[in-house]
């Protein structure tokens, strides 16, 4: 059985946060296959790989939390270190260390320091692009033979299954690049077949699927 998609315009930013997924995704595992080493320690240093939201979220309250204990810490060893005249000098050396992690602790718990590269501008530039009417009348089939790839106008592409290194699923999309191209599909688009079969397809034929619905 065949699963073919009829492609219309993807307007507005409704799919920028599935899209901004695949992208970081995408990103991430094309590293960790060429970096392995530095994912490894990595996932030691922040107990595993891809927090999710809500971790990184509870993960921000903590490191404030103890940033804000450390500052306290660093101010009550540092003033009256360097009020005083005959003052130890490891209170002091204690107070400035405290403030140094206090600042750093602050810095993890903010966007920049905790969550990754923000890929919404990348995703919205594709979105932006999808959103041509050239891409009306489009079409992309899936067979047991490979991906057929039909623009509105112009020559067909043929892709093996072989050939595709990443395929995403998400809620409402299917996202799958090849190592040249990126190919967006909206579910909502499957005009010949239904995703249960079409889940089963991708399973079978490549290695690379990835479900991103959770």
């Amino acid at each position: 059985m065949n699963y073919v998609f009829d492609l219309r315009p993807i307007e507005g930013e409704k799919l920028l946060e599935q899209l901004s997924a695949v992208l970081e995704a995408r990103t991430e595992l094309v590293s960790r296959a060429k970096y392995p080493r530095m994912w490894r320690m990595t996932d030691r240093m922040y107990g595993g790989p891809r927090p999710s939201k809500e971790a990184l979220r509870r993960r921000r309250i903590r490191y404030r939390i103890w940033g804000g204990v450390l500052f306290a810490l660093g101010v009550f060893l540092l003033l009256p270190a360097m009020t005083r005249r005959n003052a130890s000098l490891l209170p002091m050396l204690m107070g400035a260390f405290s403030l140094f992690m206090a600042l750093q602790a602050f810095r993890w718990s903010s966007d920049k320091g905790l969550v990754r590269a923000d890929f919404d501008d990348p995703a919205r530039k594709l979105l932006a692009g999808l959103s041509a009417p050239g891409r009306l009348g489009g079409r992309v089939t899936f067979s047991k033979a490979g991906v057929e790839l039909k623009p509105s106008s112009g020559e067909s592409a043929a892709v093996a299954y072989q050939d595709i290194d990443f395929l995403f699923e998400t809620e409402d999309l299917i996202v799958f690049t090849d190592g040249v191209r990126i190919i967006v599909l909206r579910k909502e688009e499957l005009a010949q077949g239904d995703m249960e079969g079409l889940r089963s397809l991708f399973i079978k034929k490549t290695k690379n699927y990835i479900d991103l619905r959770a």
